[in-house]
């Protein structure tokens, strides 16, 4: 089975440009950068590109190595994604905002084509349904 190519959140690419300034700002190479925070170089290359998504984890330690916070890369990032993409910004809430509200439209991934007519048993148990782990009382 051939697993669908992830496409990224268009705040990665924000976030990616934002790391990328910082790093040019503290006059860091981008190898030195993957050294530093132990992310290979072809990894932080995509978080900059914006083509992955950065972890909390590694976004701390390109903090820590540029010696800036995470919070003033992500308000930069924010600030950025809440443009309308014509080198107008908007303030960090307005990308916040923004941000929020495209994580709560909820994408449909199951297409009407995708429903496949069962055969036999088709609603699982209710312990099943409710994953749950029922325990039997020991018999004595």
């Amino acid at each position: 089975m051939v697993r669908a190519k992830k496409t990224p959140h268009p705040f990665d690419r924000d976030l990616g440009a934002a790391i990328r300034a910082a790093r040019a700002r503290r006059g860091v190479s981008r190898e030195t950068l993957a050294a530093r925070t132990g992310i290979a170089l072809s990894n932080l290359k995509r978080r900059e590109d914006g083509v992955n998504e950065t972890t909390v984890s590694e976004l701390e330690r390109i903090a820590a190595v540029l010696r800036v916070s995470a919070r003033e890369i992500v308000d930069m990032a924010l600030s950025d994604y809440s443009g309308d993409g014509f080198a107008q910004q908007g303030t960090p809430q307005d990308g916040l905002r923004r941000l929020l509200a495209s994580m709560s439209e909820h994408p449909r991934t199951i297409d009407d084509a995708d429903n496949v007519t069962y055969i036999g048993h088709v609603a699982p148990a209710a312990r099943d349904a409710a994953n749950t782990d029922e325990r039997k009382p020991p018999s004595d």
